[in-house]
């Protein structure tokens, strides 16, 4: 008897699965990783502006050195547009030497870095991490262990002091036991970061470095390979400074910048293909200390991200294909990524 029971249960049709309705689904959790590139990480403004203007909500930020500062003083509460104005304000070269602390002997960097702290502090104040209502992350390198740290815990200005100590011209920056020097060195597109270290469902990268694309096309050339031809005063002045400027280009800290900069294009590249989506402002011909031209990288920024809006947008519908994130190696370190 009990056999016939379960044969009726068995045989009879089962009544269809009731799906769950898309609009009662909850909305992905967005990630934006911010990448370095020294003035051309200005294009991250742009980048935000349109975000903020079309609504598009950020669950968390990840950044490596101008990325990193762009992202913490948008975490805080700096809208797109104070940050335009903040990038107005360090146009002016005097405004930028003013922050220059020389070290002498120069033995750790050119300069000791502490005025660019005091000056991240006038805008970060003592805010930490703890304060935000938003996940932030913020790269730097032990270079001592050669561990990739993610920071995100403790003061912001702190973090930020350490992810953009440029190696050779910033002196390292001590940090909870740790030397630490800029982020970008050794992940310039925190995708990783945000993987690990918050709950986000979709990864939003913006990239300003150069592409493979780029480099082929001959646009990476070293700044001024494609200068007219000057006055005898001015070659004079650029003989005289490429005798005493070690930033001045073959000089020591320019071989040094130049040869991250190379590997940078691949750490890059690889950590691109991780995000969801990748944004790529337009790289054009511009020296990577050239916040005069502050409105043509917001403008780059603007622009790529009006072009993928779309794409943007379709990041927090619930039917997106999510990126499949390919396996990570273990690492050492109890912060690495």
């Amino acid at each position: 008897m009990l056999g016939k029971i379960l044969n009726f249960f068995r045989s009879s049709p089962r009544p269809a699965r009731r799906e769950r309705p898309l609009e009662d689904a909850p909305v992905p959790k967005l990630g934006l990783a911010l990448s370095s590139g020294g003035a051309r990480g200005l294009a991250h403004v742009g980048v935000l502006q349109v975000l903020e203007e079309n609504n598009i909500e950020i669950h968390a930020i990840a950044g490596s050195s101008m990325g990193a500062y762009i992202g913490a003083l948008w975490a805080v509460g700096f809208s797109g547009k104070a940050l335009e104005d903040l990038a107005a304000e360090m146009q002016d070269r005097r405004q930028l030497w003013k922050l220059a602390d020389p070290m002498f002997p120069p033995m750790k960097g050119l300069f000791h870095g502490h005025k660019a702290r005091a000056h991240l502090e006038r805008s970060l104040g003592d805010v930490r991490f703890e304060d935000l209502e938003r996940r932030l992350l913020i790269v730097t390198v032990d270079i001592d262990t050669k561990e990739r740290l993610v920071l995100r815990r403790g003061r912001i200005a702190d973090a930020v002091h350490a992810s953009c100590a440029m190696p050779g011209i910033i002196a390292p920056v001590m940090l909870n036991g740790h030397r630490c020097i800029d982020g970008g060195v050794i992940d310039p597109v925190p995708v990783g970061a945000l993987r690990k270290y918050s709950e986000v469902d979709r990864v939003l990268a913006v990239s300003t470095l150069a592409t493979f694309e780029d480099v082929d096309e001959g646009i990476c050339r070293a700044e001024d390979e494609e200068r007219p031809d000057f006055g005898m005063l001015k070659r004079l002045g650029m003989t005289l400074n490429s005798n005493f400027n070690f930033m001045a280009r073959g000089n020591m800290i320019d071989t040094f910048r130049q040869s991250i900069r190379a590997a940078q294009i691949r750490l890059a590249h690889e950590s691109c293909k991780r995000a969801d989506v990748c944004l790529r402002p337009e790289h054009f011909f511009a020296p990577w200390h050239d916040y005069a031209g502050f409105r043509r990288f917001i403008d780059a920024g603007r622009q790529v991200a009006l072009d993928h809006l779309d794409e943007i947008r379709a990041l927090l519908r619930p039917d997106f294909q999510a990126h499949e994130t390919p396996s990570v190696q273990p690492m050492v370190g109890h912060d690495v990524a």
